[in-house]
């Protein structure tokens, strides 16, 4: 009898135990703490090896270290301890954020860093000898530097110092500069601000594979308006000068500058006043041909030209065209032959690769079909293949393929559903895959170049979340009253009853090419589960103008930006609440960041029967206030576009607001300016209309930091829970 009491008490616990052991979610979890942070491969390539180099942290030494890791043995090989050279340079580690091996692996070159959309390197720089292991400080200046890297051949260092070129040879210990107009406005080997920002540049010149020239832009913003970012922290406020061209104002003039290293003379491509850009230059194999593309100001039309650096002859090689706009990629690759180049167009509708001579004349189109490249990722011309990833399977993934250069024989290597970021080794003989899902964290793992799978370089748990309550994440299809189908995922409320009403929270990004479904590890997938353990439904669809569907679907939005955007996430909420009677219709809102906060707040604006509440962080108001760049390639200039603008904008329809609304801004944001912000507030309480508001002194458009981030979070957690 004892016994079988003591079954039946054991029997129970196996049904309840697991129930007892379902854990809730914190903010403080999420925003405050490491407890979920997942591992990440940062590594650098090195030249002609299979094999790449991390900074990690070195028990031995207690210190971070530089290791060699390589793909064939798997050996872990630890080249030098930051723990080594700060004995030779005292505090050196505390000065350098990044560091590069010369081509050969002799020297080993140590830089600072400065605020960009990627690494951009600068500060004083170190040079390590991996050879004599003597550790030297090559500048020492308060001059501001970037751009600091090798020549192709490692003899040479160059830099930007007061925004003129400069290089430094290795062997001999000299400088030479090599322009020497750079100013506050003249700018030698980098970018302003709205080229590194809607270009993605951030290396403004070009060694030439011979190392006997740089090619550089050279951009003149005197004429661009100057922006004013206040800093209020001090008694005396501190005035920051940003050069920031609004759609319709003046860009900076540029050239193409062509300098000698020998001699140290200079020779321009002058495009005089031109309203153009210069979005990329790149060498041919032949080291005397430059080419570069030029694109005019409304982003409708590109030309790829080839420039004699000798005889100064130009050729336009070809020309894409478009009705809308033409959207600027890294694809152009000439090949070792010196014959050929590979080139991506849209021009049949999908963004799709090109096999061209190099005179200019089409020889084939090597992908196409119903879907977009993605990578270019490795060509391999002994045998006549090219590497790449696609949106064939599904918009929602990436896989990997490869295909011969006539465009057959075309076989996929990725397998698992998910999203693959590839990256060859310098030999193409493996691949690292950054894979994930949208609810698995990324791992890498490596493959040879067939697709074998050989080991797990870095792993994280399938299940970030075990152990925790978490609500069940799907994808949905969408179809508009007009028949478009949208992609939308959807996180149901943890522990969920299908005989409930649910309230239901949008997420929103929405810009022009962009993607937020995806089945990829989904941003901020803690808080929406956080979110989901409180009973909401987490929501996000990709409208019409976002990515990976071909130029006719993104097309639609051009000279109208937010009109079918905001259209289509209204159809979504009707989609769901007409399909899902568990979808409380009283109860739904929306989130959205940047062009996401103006989304959300659009949205909330002109579908306010719909929406019943919205929260807008860091949001463009009116396309009058944001770049050049950007805004004129969807939406043309203020003046060939009037109606466009004032459609387009969130204050034309401030009158409409009902429900409740947050509005959150940086007051240091250098990229969407707080003015949209303070703009929309004024408009808003001049129609004496109720909302929330809340900034932040001197942070920029991440309003990053971690003890920010929480009080951020708390706040729009706080704010949905007590509104919807």
């Amino acid at each position: 009898m004892r016994k079988a009491k003591l079954n039946f008490i054991l029997l129970i616990l196996i049904f309840i135990l697991p129930l007892q052991a379902q854990k809730k979610l914190t903010l403080e979890d999420i925003f405050k703490t490491n407890k979920f942070r997942t591992n990440f491969l940062f590594k650098q390539w090195l030249a002609g090896e299979d094999a790449y180099t991390t900074l990690k942290y070195d028990s031995l030494t207690k210190s971070m270290a530089i290791f060699k890791y390589d793909l064939k043995t798997a050996k872990d090989e630890k080249i030098v301890s930051y723990a080594q050279l700060d004995s030779q340079i005292e505090n050196f580690s505390k000065n350098v954020s990044a560091y590069f091996f010369s081509p050969d692996k002799r020297y080993i070159l140590f830089t600072g860093s400065l605020p960009a959309r990627r690494l951009k390197t600068g500060g004083n720089f170190y040079l390590y000898d991996t050879q004599s292991k003597i550790l030297k400080q090559i500048t020492n200046t308060e001059e501001q530097q970037a751009i600091i890297k090798f020549s192709p051949n490692g003899r040479y260092i160059s830099f930007v110092r007061s925004n003129n070129l400069f290089i430094y040879n290795i062997s001999t210990g000299e400088f030479k500069q090599l322009t020497f107009d750079g100013s506050e406005t003249i700018l030698n080997g980098l970018f302003d601000w709205v080229y590194e920002e809607e270009f993605s540049i951030i290396d403004g010149y070009e060694w030439s594979p011979d190392e006997k020239y740089i090619a550089f832009w050279r951009l003149d913003q005197s004429n661009v308006p100057v922006f004013k970012l206040i800093d209020y922290e001090p008694t005396y406020l501190k005035v920051i000068d940003q050069r920031y061209p609004y759609a319709g104002f003046p860009n900076s003039t540029v050239k193409i500058g062509i300098a000698n290293v020998q001699t140290g003379e200079v020779k321009y491509i002058d495009f005089g006043n031109e309203d153009i850009y210069i979005p990329r230059i790149q060498w041919t194999k032949e080291p005397e041909i430059l080419s570069y593309q030029k694109l005019n100001r409304l982003q409708n039309k590109l030309e790829l030209i080839f420039y004699n650096i000798k005889t100064g002859e130009q050729k336009i090689i070809l020309t894409e065209e478009s009705n809308t706009w033409i959207d600027v990629h890294d694809y152009l690759t000439f090949l070792n032959d010196k014959r050929h180049f590979i080139w991506a167009s849209e021009r049949d509708g999908w963004l799709h690769l090109y096999l061209y001579r190099i005179d200019g004349k089409l020889v084939n189109q090597i992908t196409k079909g119903e879907f977009e490249i993605d990578q270019l990722c490795f060509i391999d011309e002994r045998n006549g293949k090219i590497y790449y990833t696609s949106t064939e399977v599904s918009p929602l993934e990436r896989h990997l393929y490869v295909i011969n250069f006539k465009g057959t024989q075309k076989k996929r290597l990725t397998l698992e559903s998910g999203w693959h970021n590839v990256e060859f080794s310098p030999s193409g003989k493996f691949f690292i895959d950054n894979y994930s899902t949208i609810t698995k964290p990324p791992k890498w793992k490596l493959y040879d170049y067939t697709g074998k799978f050989i080991r797990t370089l870095v792993d994280n748990p399938d299940d970030i979340l075990a152990g925790y309550d978490k609500g069940e994440v799907t994808f949905e299809v969408v179809e508009t009253s007009d028949g478009v189908k949208l992609n939308a995922w959807m996180i149901k409320p943890a522990n969920f009853d299908s005989t409930k009403k649910y309230p239901v929270l949008f997420y929103v990004y929405g810009g022009p090419g962009s993607q937020t479904v995806r089945n990829a590890y989904l941003g901020n997938y803690l808080w929406y589960q956080y979110l989901a353990q409180n009973g909401y439904i987490i929501f996000s669809v990709d409208g019409r103008g976002t990515g990976a569907r071909g130029k006719a679907f993104r097309g639609v939005i051009y000279k109208n930006l937010g009109y079918y955007e905001s259209k289509d996430q209204a159809e979504a909420a009707i989609y769901l609440v007409k399909k899902y009677r568990f979808v409380d219709e009283k109860r739904i809102g929306i989130w959205g960041w940047s062009y996401g906060g103006y989304m959300s707040s659009l949205t909330l604006f002109k579908f306010g029967d719909i929406f019943k509440l919205a929260v807008a962080v860091a949001p463009v108001t009116t396309w009058k206030l944001y770049d050049t760049i950007y805004t004129e390639r969807y939406m043309q200039t203020p003046e060939l576009n009037p109606e466009g603008y004032e459609e387009s904008s969130v204050l034309k329809y401030v009158d409409a607001l009902k429900g409740k609304y947050l509005v959150i801004h940086g007051t240091t944001d250098d990229n969407v300016h707080w003015q949209n912000t303070i703009q929309l507030v004024d408009r808003l309480q001049k129609a004496g209309k109720q909302f929330y508001t809340m900034f932040y002194p001197n942070k920029d458009h991440s309003i990053a930091g971690r003890d920010t981030r929480y009080h951020l979070f708390t706040l729009i957690t706080n704010f949905i829970i007590e509104n919807l």
